[in-house]
């Protein structure tokens, strides 16, 4: 969490996992939120907070994890070539 001077939460950092990856962020809070204390701020509280402000739902972020691997196993089968002149292009070893 990030805090204000005022000890008022402002910000939760969150992530959400399922078996195919991760994703992570800040949130900033639409203000500094409410009037708990510092002191009685659990994790449960937080991701209340987070949950009434956060616009995506878990469906949203276990499809953005699902496209996000589908790109990277895409991304792995490409291969670097470079063009030659008059021949046809090589492939670049890593």
């Amino acid at each position: 969490m990030i805090v204000d001077s005022n000890e008022k939460v402002v910000a939760v950092d969150w992530a959400f996992t399922t078996e195919d990856g991760a994703l992570s962020n800040q949130w900033k809070l639409a203000e500094p939120y409410g009037d708990t204390p510092l002191a009685e701020v659990t994790e449960e509280k937080a991701v209340e907070w987070l949950s009434a402000q956060l616009p995506n739902t878990a469906d949203e972020l276990t499809a953005q994890i699902t496209a996000n691997k589908v790109q990277s196993e895409y991304d792995a089968t490409l291969n670097a070539y470079t063009a030659n002149s008059g021949e046809a292009p090589t492939k670049i070893e890593a």
